[in-house]
């Protein structure tokens, strides 16, 4: 299974917990043979949001270098040009819906190559029907899920 990421579940590798979310969340979905993609625009939205807790002197900038290096070349992640022209076009489109634009680029990774986009974002969850019907003409087979939907269907 083709598993794309939204940023919150890289966060861990750079120091940041998140409630709900285990600090081993991508050793357990590895070790199920799934293959993880992240977008690299994710790498770059954890290593901002550390950095905002670098400077309140909340996180250790090794902290975040590790993290860095961690989501950047971790053998157990996919990632995705941010320059791939259908994701773009895609992220475009879904822009009118959606205030967030990386929210776009990651919906739009998971459309055009993963079969479950795991988000904790509740817009991404529950897109508004016009977008869920451009995305069910493109990937018919894509689930969209929290990671607690995601365990209770595959167990985790």
């Amino acid at each position: 299974m083709r598993i794309c990421l939204d940023s919150s579940y890289l966060l861990p590798l750079f120091g940041i917990g998140l409630k709900d979310v285990p600090d081993d969340l991508l050793f357990r979905l590895s070790e199920r043979s799934h293959e993880l993609l992240i977008n690299e625009i994710s790498v770059f939205e954890c290593a901002a949001k550390a950095a905002k807790l670098v400077i309140s002197g909340r996180l250790r900038l090794k902290r975040l270098t590790d993290g860095l290096l961690g989501a950047a070349y971790s053998p157990a992640l996919i990632r995705v040009s941010l320059y791939d022209l259908d994701i773009m076009r895609l992220a475009v489109e879904a822009r009118r819906f959606l205030h967030d634009f990386i929210d776009c680029i990651i919906l739009a990774t998971a459309v055009m190559h993963a079969d479950v986009l795991l988000t904790e974002d509740r817009l991404l969850l529950r897109p508004p029907d016009q977008l869920l019907r451009r995305i069910r003409a493109m990937n018919p087979r894509l689930a969209i899920m929290s990671l607690r939907d995601y365990a209770e269907k595959h167990g985790l």
